[in-house]
């Protein structure tokens, strides 16, 4: 059995055509990782096909814009509103936007996987 991985560092500019040549390509949208690097976020893109992933992995500061992918591919509207309440990734565009409601309500903790959260709850 062979397969095949692949690691892309995309610049956010350029994310949008690097999926839709994914896309193109049959691949499809498996899931995507949000990670709190301190000073900025790193999302991981990951797309398979058949046995082969791909890996898009995209650096946005946290005072930056992330454009959504969900125009391309709709069902990231879930996974990019996710990251947005739990990280507060400024993702800009969304097809279907839920405002920081899609799992949170108002009583809850926002951006709750945030590092150094001031109102993450000890214990």
């Amino acid at each position: 059995m062979t397969y095949f991985m692949n690691e892309i560092a995309v610049d956010k500019g350029a994310l949008g055509l690097t999926v839709q040549q994914l896309l193109d390509e049959n691949c499809r949208l498996a899931t995507t990782v949000c990670l709190d690097q301190g000073d900025y976020f790193e999302v991981l893109y990951y797309f398979h096909r058949d046995l082969d992933l791909v890996t898009l992995r995209v650096k946005v500061g946290k005072d930056e814009e992330l454009p959504s992918i969900s125009g391309l591919h709709l069902p990231a509207a879930l996974i990019e509103n996710e990251m947005k309440e739990f990280f507060g990734i400024n993702i800009t565009d969304i097809a279907i936007d839920f405002q920081g409601r899609m799992l949170l309500t108002e009583a809850s903790l926002q951006k709750p996987m945030l590092k150094n959260n001031a109102n993450r709850m000890e214990g």
